[in-house]
């Protein structure tokens, strides 16, 4: 009687003997030679090694009696599975949405942004912190009626129902010792990650959005800990997320400004010291800091030259002179790195302006404004100056209202018109900077590049005033791998108010509000019809229909899968555009700036 064994090698032999070809090919494969190993490269030798995995695999599969056909049989019905899977995903996600018809239908990403951060996203961050901290003995309104967050924590242990949404009633807290830890627990949760009533309407609003693991798991970081987040951060927060403080030397300085007063109020922990524990808390604040818009190169920069600075601080010195000193550098930090060195930006960029010239500039730069106002008051040159500005945030507007006041000669225009513009005759084009990357590209707000190789065929210098505090070691050849999405809804309504005012958050989650209660109503009142045919819903529809007509022609282009809206913040200007670059060290050419980001990592 035959063994296991003999019967395993009598098939062995048999399916070697049937398919001599296969055979072979599977011992060349399994067996190179040593001279054949070294000719090979990496590549061709991982795929030798994946090429040898797989015989063996199906060699063991063959010796239990399962076929080469059956094999490929078994790997396509599982692709098959994987594919039908995939799709009744996609199809349930679509009919959940469906049905709710202020909910997009489908995630409005496409490949070419799908790694970028959109505003939606970090607006569902910010609503979902901010919530979390405010959620104690706050009550909530939602489509579905009035919460309070005592009422959530019933609904969660026992499902209790809410309240009305018309009911004018008030409901006396079931438990009112709620503690905040319990809530951030039940928010945390993880089959239900939002408690109705305790994010108001956000399980609605930002569903879709905290579907991404990596931006589930930042924002459960955060509301973590967000009892160390500090007010001042979270009010300059919502200034950065509502564009109130727009530029990268000013969001910069008002960062500063607010690490100083982190600094002055923190107290260090017992058992640690400042210098290893004021780091980690300032890395929270930095951390909520990013959900209002990614941080600039400025920013960047001036965070890392803190941390140094933090590590530098001998243990042995008390914290109230440690926190001193610590602010005193800040100070410092900003008067030499802004300050001074916008001084002598505008010492040697003056060399460029003459009197009767005509000077060409987009949107808006501090260091740009003041250079205008230095020449022409201090100096006395009398120059015109051409402002270009682009939709959607109209920096140059606020350019040109501060040197009208000054009795500068303005002239503004839309970047629509540039073809136009530079059928005039212009002397210089002066441009500001968001960064300069190590390779030389201008890395500014977009439309920039545009301007700048227009100037550059009608042969006219390029000149950008920069800081070296915004030069960075990156290398970047292109805007897409990294940029900044802004809100796409506000390219869809063409708008000419405040870009403040029109940017606000404020109002958000009642505007969802409101939209979700006509979406309910909505749906009611076509049930109501189908059943009695009575048509009482007549004046809702007819208010529909009158807004409508009121609508913008893309007021719903969330709903449409084919049509994506995308509102970019900056693009790249290569280096052969710019003549040259002026910053504290003197005019230089981009191919320049490396020498000057060692010169400045030195120092710093």
């Amino acid at each position: 009687m035959s063994t296991d064994a003999d019967v395993a090698s009598t098939q062995r032999e048999n399916a070697a003997d049937a398919n001599p070809r296969e055979s072979s090919a599977e011992r060349e494969a399994t067996a190179p030679s040593v001279s054949e190993e070294h000719k090979l490269s990496n590549k061709e030798l991982k795929e030798l090694k994946k090429q040898e995995k797989a015989a063996k695999r199906a060699a063991k599969k063959q010796a239990s009696g399962i076929t080469i056909e059956q094999q490929q049989q078994q790997a396509q019905l599982k692709k098959e599975k994987k594919q039908h899977q995939r799709e009744q995903q996609m199809s349930g996600a679509k009919k959940g949405r469906s049905g709710n018809p202020g909910i997009p239908i489908a995630d409005k990403k496409s490949t070419l942004f799908g790694h970028l951060e959109t505003t939606e996203e970090r607006r569902a961050s910010l609503l979902a912190v901010i919530s979390a901290i405010s959620s104690n003995g706050a009550s909530k309104i939602t489509a579905t009626g009035l919460m309070i967050p005592t009422v959530a924590s019933a609904m969660a242990s026992s499902a209790a129902p809410a309240l009305a949404a018309g009911h004018t009633g008030a409901a006396g807290p079931a438990n009112p010792e709620v503690s905040a830890q319990a809530m951030a627990s039940m928010s945390l949760d993880e089959e239900s990650s939002f408690v109705p009533g305790l994010l108001s309407v956000l399980p609605i609003a930002i569903e879709e959005d905290f579907k991404n693991p990596q931006l589930m798991s930042s924002v459960k970081e955060l509301v973590a800990n967000k009892d160390m987040l500090h007010p001042a951060v979270v009010l300059l927060t919502s200034e950065f997320g509502a564009y109130k403080i727009v530029g990268s030397i000013p969001r910069c300085l008002a960062m500063l400004e607010v690490f100083q007063i982190v600094i002055r109020e923190y107290k260090t922990p017992e058992g640690t010291t400042l210098s290893r524990n004021l780091t980690h808390y300032l890395s929270h604040q930095i951390d909520f800091l990013k959900k209002a818009r990614p941080l600039s190169v400025t920013m960047g920069n001036a965070i890392r030259w803190l941390k140094q600075e933090i590590s530098l601080i001998d243990p042995a010195t008390s914290d109230v002179q440690a926190k001193e000193l610590l602010c005193e550098k800040i100070a410092q930090f900003a008067r030499e790195k802004v300050e001074l060195a916008d001084q002598l930006i505008l010492e040697n960029a003056s060399q460029h302006i003459d009197n009767d010239s005509t000077i060409l500039t987009y949107g808006c730069s501090k260091v740009l404004t003041d250079l205008f106002i230095y020449n022409a008051v201090d100096l006395g040159k009398n120059f015109n100056i051409i402002i270009v500005d682009s939709r959607p945030l109209f920096e140059g507007r606020k350019m040109a209202e501060v040197l009208r006041k000054r009795g500068l000669n303005i002239t503004y225009v839309m970047i629509t018109s540039l073809a136009t513009i530079f059928s005039m005759d212009i002397d210089y084009v002066f441009l500001g900077a968001h960064s300069i990357l190590s390779n030389g590209f201008l890395y500014s707000r977009v439309g920039t590049a545009m301007l700048a190789m227009s100037a550059k065929r009608r042969n006219i210098p390029v000149i950008v005033a920069c800081e070296s505090l915004k030069f960075s070691q990156r290398v970047q050849l292109d805007s897409v791998t990294f940029n900044e999405l802004a809100d796409p809804n506000i390219l869809v309504d063409i708008n000419t108010d405040n870009p403040v005012k029109r940017r606000s958050n404020k109002g958000f989650l009642l505007q969802r509000f409101v939209k979700e209660s006509q979406a309910l109503m909505k749906q009611k009142d076509e049930q109501d019809t189908k059943q009695n045919k009575n048509g009482k819903a007549k004046f809702i529809t007819d208010d529909n229909k009158k807004s409508d007509s009121d609508k913008a022609i893309l007021a719903d282009w969330q709903d449409l899968p084919s049509l994506n809206i995308y509102n970019i913040m900056y693009d790249l200007t290569p280096p052969e555009y710019i003549k040259k670059v002026v910053t504290e060290f003197g005019a230089l050419p981009p191919s320049s700036v490396p020498v000057i980001l060692r010169e400045y990592k030195g120092s710093a």
